[in-house]
C-alpha cells in the first residue's frame, strides 16, 4: 500500500471517532443505573468506597473519586464536566473506564491509580470528547496496544514531573483543523511515557522527559510542531505527513525509519541542537527529511554501522543515513558506533545526503578510528544532478602488529603478523568466516587484540610435552624404588604394585604457569638375586592440565612399558630404567574476541622413550643403607600434529611439538634395611645438560596459505628436585606393603602427592 493510502485510510478512521464517542454516552446512559456509592448533590458527584459503573449526562458535572475508593467503570459524563482521581480507578475489558464529553478536564491526582488492564477490542482508559484535557500526576497505566486515553478534536495530555511510573498505553488524537490543535506534553523526566502517540492534522509535540515510542501523524492539512527540549531523551520513531518542523534541543535516538513531513516539504525542516543518534552499533535508522536539515555547531549526528556483507553497504539497513530533499547543512560532531565485522577496503558509506546539497562539514569525528582501519572522511561528492553526499571510506591505516605496537610479546607480533594475509582473503571472500573472524578482530582494542593474539596462540600446547615427561618420571621412580628394596641373599621373583594420585601447582611467578591433577599407576614383575635384579614393568597415567591464563583446559593419559635391571658389584650398584609411553591429548582452547569467546578442541596422540642410566654405592653402618647415585636420563619423543576443530577460521593447523630432554641426576637413598617397619627417603636432583629442549611450536590458520608462525610456549624449568619419602611394612623380606609421598620441586611447577602398593615375593 502506498503511503498516501495508508494515511488516506488512517484519516477515516479518526474522523469516525466524535461519532462513536457520543454513541457511547448514549449507549452507557440507557444501560448504566447510577452506582449507590457514587452520589450527586446537584451537579457534583463523589465517589467512595467500592463504585460501580456511573452515568451522568449532565453539562457541568465535576465527579471526585476519593482517594482510598476503587472505581470500577465504565464511568461516563457529560459535556464542560470536571473529573477529579485521587484513588483507583479501573476500566473494564471492553470498554473505557472513564468518558467525558467535550470541554471537559479530566485529573489524574497524585497518589492515585487509573488502569485499564484489558486488551480486548473497545478497552480504553479515557475516552475525551472536544477539546478536552487530561492532566496526570500519578499512575496512568493501559495494556501494550491499548488507548490509555483518546480525545476528540483540539484535545491536550500533559503527563507532569511528579508522576511515580511511566505512562503506558497508547494516545490517540482525533482531527484538529483549522483553528484546532492536538497537544501532547510529557514533562516526567524519572519514568516518562512508553507508548505511541498519533494525531491527525494540526499537532503540537513537546518532551522535556523521558519519551519512548512512536509519534505518527496523519496528514490533513495541517502543521507540526515536535520539540525535543533541553533534557528531554526521546527514543522511537516520528513519522508525519504535513509540514512539519521538529527541534531537538535533547538526546534523540531514532530507529528504523523515520520520515519527517511526507507530504509536505513546504515549511518542513528539522534542526538538531544537541544529540541526535540514528540507530547505534546494533540497531540502524533512517531519517528522511521532506525539507531542509540543520545541525547547530552544538550538534552531534550519531551514526550506526554494521557489517555490510555481500551486497556491499546499503543504507538504512547496514548502515545509518540522514536524507533531505532539500539541503542538509552540517556542523559540530559526528559520531560513529560501528558493530563488529568486517568492512572491505575502500567500501563507501552516504551518511547524509542531501537532494538539493549537502554544505557546510563535521568539525569533529569520533568513532571513525579503530585501531586496524579507520573510516575517513572523504568530505561532499557530487551524486547525480544537484544531489550531493557527505561520505566516509574504509581504509586499512595499520597492519595487525604495527596496531599492536613493539611493546607486545614475541607470540603476539609472530601471530599478528601472520593473520595479515587473512585480509585480502576475506576482501574475496566477504560472506565466509575468515571475513566474521577478521572484521571481528578489526573493530577490538589493542588490548583486546593482542588478547586475541594470546588466546589463539598454540603456545599452551607445550605443557603437554611437560607432562609427558613427568608421566614418565613418575613411572621411573616408581621402578627405582623397587629396585632400591630388592635385599635378598637368595634367588626369589616377585610381583609389585603400586598407586599414586598428584596434584601439581604453579607458585611461581608469571601467567603461562599450568595445573595438573592427575593420577598413576604402575606394576611389574621382576626376577632377583643377591647380586642383580632383572624384570619388566607397565603402567598407565593420566592427568588434567588447566593453563595458568584460563585459556586452555584438558586431559592427557600415557600407556607405559618398560624394563629395568640393577647388578651389585660390591659397595658399587648399577641400574638401569629403559620404557616407552603412547599417549593421547584432548584439550579445549578458549579464544576470546572482545566480548565473544569460542572454542578450539584438540585431540592427537603422542609417544617417548625415556632411559635412565645411574651409577651408585651402597654404605650399611647398623641397620640403615645409604645410597648416593649420579646418573643421565634421556627422553626422545613428540606430539603428533594435528588441526583443531570448532572455532572456524581461528582454528589453527599445529605441527609437530618435540619432547625431547636430556637430564644429568644425582641424589641420595637412606633407609632401614631390617625390621618390620622401614622408614625411607630419597632425593634426587636433576638439571638440563646439552641443548636446552625446543620450546618453539609452528602452526597456521587453517582456512589461509601463508599464515604460518612459530611461537615459543613456556618449558619445563632447568633444574628440579624430587622426594620419595614413605615407610615399608616387611613380611620376612617376602612382601610387603607401603604408602609415601612424592614431591616435585621445580622453578615453574610444584607437586604435591602420594603413593602406596604392594610388594610379593616368593
Amino acid at each position: 500500500m502506498s503511503n498516501s493510502n495508508i494515511f488516506q485510510s488512517r484519516k477515516i478512521t479518526i474522523a469516525a471517532r466524535p461519532l462513536a464517542l457520543g454513541l457511547a454516552i448514549g449507549l452507557a446512559a440507557a444501560a448504566s443505573p447510577a452506582s449507590a456509592t457514587c452520589t450527586a448533590v446537584g451537579l457534583v458527584v463523589t465517589c467512595t468506597g467500592t463504585s460501580g459503573p456511573y452515568v451522568n449526562t449532565a453539562s457541568g458535572v465535576t465527579l471526585n473519586a476519593q482517594s482510598g475508593g476503587t472505581v470500577t467503570g465504565p464511568v461516563v459524563v457529560g459535556d464542560n464536566s470536571t473529573t477529579t482521581n485521587s484513588g483507583t480507578f479501573n476500566g473494564a475489558a471492553g470498554s473505557a473506564a472513564l468518558t467525558v464529553g467535550a470541554n471537559s478536564s479530566v485529573t489524574n491526582a497524585a497518589g492515585a491509580t487509573l488502569t485499564q488492564g484489558g486488551g480486548t477490542a473497545g478497552s480504553e482508559g479515557v475516552v475525551l470528547g472536544d477539546y478536552s484535557t487530561l492532566t496526570n500526576n500519578g499512575t496512568l497505566t493501559a495494556a501494550a496496544g491499548v488507548n490509555v486515553a483518546r480525545f476528540a478534536r483540539g484535545g491536550t495530555f500533559i503527563n507532569n514531573a511528579s508522576a511515580p511510573a511511566a505512562v503506558t498505553g497508547n494516545v490517540v488524537f482525533g482531527p484538529s483543523l483549522g483553528a484546532d490543535v492536538s497537544t501532547f506534553t510529557n514533562l516526567n523526566t524519572a519514568f516518562g511515557f512508553a507508548g505511541n502517540v498519533s494525531a491527525s492534522g494540526n499537532f503540537n509535540f513537546n518532551n522535556a522527559g523521558k519519551f519512548t515510542g512512536n509519534v505518527v501523524q496523519q496528514p490533513a492539512g495541517g502543521t507540526v510542531n515536535i520539540t525535543n527540549q533541553t533534557g528531554g531523551t526521546f527514543t522511537g520513531l516520528i513519522n508525519t505527513g504535513d509540514s512539519t518542523v521538529v527541534t531537538n534541543n535533547g538526546t534523540m535516538t531514532l530507529n528504523g525509519l523515520s520520515v519527517v513531513g511526507s507530504f509536505t516539504a513546504a515549511g518542513t525542516s528539522f534542526t538538531n541542537n544537541n544529540v541526535l543518534n540514528l540507530g547505534s552499533a546494533t540497531t540502524i535508522g533512517r531519517l528522511d527529511v521532506n525539507g531542509n536539515f540543520t545541525q547547530a555547531a552544538g550538534g552531534k549526528l550519531g551514526i550506526g554501522i554494521r557489517v555490510p556483507g555481500s551486497a556491499g553497504p546499503i543504507a538504512g539497513t547496514t548502515f545509518s543515513q540522514l536524507h533531505t530533499s532539500g539541503t542538509a547543512t552540517l556542523a559540530g560532531t559526528l559520531a560513529l558506533s560501528v558493530s563488529s565485522g568486517y568492512y572491505p577496503t575502500n567500501s563507501l558509506y552516504n551518511i547524509v545526503v542531501g537532494d538539493t546539497g549537502v554544505t557546510g562539514s563535521f568539525s569533529t569525528i569520533t568513532g571513525n578510528q579503530l585501531t586496524f582501519i579507520t573510516f575517513v572522511p572523504v568530505g561532499i561528492v557530487n551524486l547525480t544532478g544537484s544531489q550531493q553526499a557527505y561520505q566516509l571510506q574504509v581504509q586499512r591505516t595499520t597492519t595487525y602488529a604495527a596496531g599492536i605496537g613493539t611493546t607486545s610479546t614475541a607470540n603476539q607480533l609472530a601471530i599478528a603478523t601472520a593473520f595479515q594475509p587473512m585480509v585480502p582473503y576475506a576482501d574475496t571472500h566477504l560472506t565466509s568466516n575468515v571475513a566474521a573472524l577478521v572484521g571481528a578482530v578489526d573493530v577490538l582494542t589493542v588490548a583486546q587484540a593482542r588478547t586475541f593474539f594470546d588466546t589463539v596462540s598454540p603456545a599452551p600446547y607445550l605443557a603437554y610435552a611437560n607432562s609427558m615427561r613427568d608421566h614418565a618420571s613418575l613411572f621411573q621412580r616408581q621402578v627405582s624404588l623397587r629396585m632400591f628394596d630388592h635385599n635378598s641373599d637368595h634367588a626369589q621373583k616377585g610381583w609389585w604394585f603400586n598407586f599414586g594420585m598428584g596434584a601439581l601447582s604453579g607458585p611461581v611467578t608469571g601467567t603461562d604457569k599450568t595445573k595438573v591433577t592427575g593420577w598413576n599407576a604402575a606394576g611389574g614383575y621382576d626376577f632377583s638375586g643377591p647380586s642383580y635384579v632383572i624384570g619388566a614393568a607397565a603402567g598407565y597415567a593420566r592427568g588434567s592440565l588447566k593453563y595458568a591464563p584460563g585459556s586452555m583446559n584438558g586431559n592427557d593419559s600415557a600407556y607405559q612399558i618398560g624394563a629395568y635391571g640393577q647388578y651389585s658389584m660390591g659397595p658399587l650398584v648399577a641400574s638401569v630404567i629403559v620404557d616407552y609411553q603412547f599417549g593421547s591429548l584432548k584439550s579445549t582452547k578458549a579464544i576470546t574476541v572482545g566480548t565473544a569467546s569460542v572454542s578450539a578442541l584438540a585431540s592427537t596422540k603422542s609417544h617417548l622413550l625415556t632411559a635412565r642410566g645411574t651409577l651408585g654405592a651402597n654404605v650399611d653402618a647398623g641397620g640403615i643403607a645409604f645410597r648416593p647415585f649420579a646418573g643421565v636420563e634421556v627422553n626422545r619423543g613428540s606430539i603428533n600434529g594435528f588441526t583443531e576443530t570448532g572455532a572456524g577460521a581461528a582454528n589453527l593447523i599445529v605441527g609437530k611439538i618435540k619432547a625431547d630432554r636430556t637430564d644429568l641426576i644425582a641424589g641420595a637413598t637412606i633407609a632401614r634395611n631390617t625390621g618390620t617397619w622401614r622408614p625411607y627417603v630419597k632425593g634426587t636432583y636433576r638439571t638440563l645438560i646439552g641443548t636446552a629442549p625446543s620450546t618453539a611450536i609452528s602452526a597456521q590458520f587453517v582456512d589461509v596459505a601463508g599464515t604460518g608462525f612459530i611461537v615459543n610456549g613456556r618449558g619445563a624449568g632447568k633444574n628440579e628436585i624430587d622426594v620419595d619419602a614413605g615407610l615399608n611394612w616387611v613380611s620376612d623380606d617376602e612382601g610387603g606393603l607401603f604408602i609415601a609421598y612424592q614431591g616435585t620441586y621445580r622453578n615453574d611447577v610444584t607437586s604435591h602427592g602420594f603413593v602406596a602398593g604392594i610388594r610379593l615375593e616368593f
